[in-house]
């Protein structure tokens, strides 16, 4: 006769589903309404986690929120109010394996805004309406946050500046990036005065139309330069070495940057990635080759932090207007995963320039890293640091990033190791210096290979204990809800109450 766990998993289900009886140990007594597991230490500090409209329509509001709060002490939700990104707001990603709730089966996601636009907060842009068409006029902010509110719960938006807009945006191709060779490009363009104009209005429009306590922004986007040296995976590079439409061009202009020279410096930066990837290697070598085109055509680099200096300004953009209509509320940003581990992106994003935030959220995802490192490591293993082995280079680009040596044979099987959160969180700290306080994001069941590491509770309680004894002010579980399997967050939220009440 089998002794049941919980009301949900026996020990034949967590045998069945990978996890040990170790792991069944941490999970909550119960995961439902009727058994919610109160944390027993007083939790002042942000314990957030991440959530798609999708689970709401799937499962009913009240079923996710007790979920939730069965988990264990989470108090924050972060609401992916505003993206086109189905990795943030639909359901679990073609091909991966469903979680143990809500609807089983694969979404066709369009995304937009999962609120209600409001016209007047619009009339300076021409791009009017992004109301998300995959609910109709179903509003998450309106459902969710009643019902949040009642249980004790704060209310984050999450807004993301989509690399992927849905080409049925009217309007939306007078907003967009223009690529080397002329070509449209989905992102929006940070200096168009259009683009810059809806994001004031749509952060406006949710922090005066919606009770919310806090908004998070996130541009997963990154400059022609480090796009430029990314490996060919067709004919062209990558189409995102951008932005070459007349407002880049004009104030790269008034930086007195030659643009034409610009982009003939990155065609040359493009061929020699093209080739590096076809393993031709430069009769100097693959970095010499690649230094030679960058003193050759310092506009590259020029071009590059006109970019990075644009986006930048959008980050400012969202805190000011959320500032400008609610001055108490919490603004901050998330920083994706590429800032730690890229010392090239780290050193564009260093967190100091965005401490003026309320909080920073650091991307410090350790059990899909190991397999998202590696592919960094191959990547530029192929075209800059040709010259060195991937081996080699995996232990130079550890020592740029202050990491213990790895193993590039098992890093997508066992994940970063502990000490890249540790340390990654005391950076983040060291870099802001108290101005602002530090989230950090940690993933609970982002899909990964099926050869590679998957997420158990003993991760997920491993990796946050781990971040909040290096000092993390908060913690936010991510991607989303709709990927995550209750155990998982069971794990996590349990390490946040051992840790508050000095069991850790």
């Amino acid at each position: 006769m089998e002794k049941e766990i919980n009301s949900n998993f026996t020990r034949r289900d967590i045998v069945k589903g990978g996890l040990t009886l170790g792991a069944a140990a941490m999970i909550p007594s119960a995961l439902t309404k009727a058994a919610m597991l109160k944390p027993s230490a007083k939790i002042d500090n942000v314990i957030g986690i991440q959530v798609g409209a999708i689970s709401f329509i799937d499962e009913g509001v009240n079923q996710v929120l007790d979920n939730i709060q069965a988990a264990g002490p989470i108090n924050t939700l972060f609401l992916a109010t505003f993206t086109y990104d189905t990795g943030i707001g639909g359901r679990q990603i073609p091909g991966y394996p469903f979680p143990d709730h809500g609807k089983q089966e694969y979404l066709d996601f369009k995304g937009g805004n999962f609120a209600t636009p409001h016209p007047q907060f619009y009339k300076n842009t021409i791009l009017k309406d992004t109301k998300a068409p995959d609910h109709g006029d179903w509003d998450m902010l309106a459902a969710v946050l009643p019902e949040a509110k009642k249980r004790g719960l704060k209310t984050y938006v999450f807004n993301q500046d989509s690399f992927t807009w849905h080409k049925d945006v009217p309007n939306i191709a007078k907003l967009q990036e223009t690529g080397i060779y002329g070509q449209h490009v989905e992102s929006c363009c940070d200096l168009n005065p259009n683009y810059i104009n809806f994001v004031s209005g749509m952060t406006k429009d949710i922090c005066s139309s919606y009770d919310i306590d806090g908004l998070m922004w996130s541009s997963e986007r990154q400059g022609p330069f480090n796009n430029a040296i990314a490996p060919f995976k067709g004919e062209r590079p990558s189409a995102r070495i951008t932005c070459f439409c007349p407002y880049h061009r004009k104030a790269a202009k008034e930086r007195g940057i030659d643009v034409d020279r610009a982009l003939e410096g990155y065609h040359k930066l493009v061929d020699f990635t093209k080739a590096s990837t076809l393993g031709q290697r430069p009769v100097d070598g693959y970095f010499a080759q690649f230094w030679r085109i960058m003193t050759d055509y310092p506009e590259i680099l020029a071009y590059e932090k006109l970019w990075t200096d644009a986006n930048h300004a959008t980050y400012r953009n969202v805190y000011d207007s959320a500032k400008a209509v609610k001055p108490n509320i919490q603004a901050g940003f998330h920083i994706w995963h590429s800032n730690s581990l890229s010392p090239f992106t780290k050193a564009e994003m260093p967190y100091e320039r965005l401490a003026y935030a309320d909080f920073i959220k650091p991307v410090i995802y350790n059990i899909v890293g190991g397999s998202r490192y590696a592919g960094y490591i191959n990547s530029n293993a192929s075209t800059v640091f040709g010259d060195l082995s991937k081996e080699e280079y995996l232990k130079l680009n550890n020592r740029l990033m202050n990491y213990e040596d790895m193993d590039l044979a098992t890093l997508g099987k066992e994940g970063m190791p502990q000490d890249y959160v540790a340390k990654e969180t005391k950076r983040a700290l060291d870099s802001v210096q108290g101005k602002c306080k530090i989230y950090a994001g940690l993933d609970i069941d982002i899909p990964n290979a099926a050869k590679n590491k998957q997420t158990t509770p003993e991760d997920a309680y491993r990796s946050t204990m781990t971040a909040l004894k290096a000092g993390a002010q908060g913690i936010i579980f991510a991607r989303k809800y709709s990927e995550m399997k209750l155990p998982n967050i069971a794990g996590g939220a349990k390490a946040v109450n051992d840790f508050y009440e000095g069991k850790g």
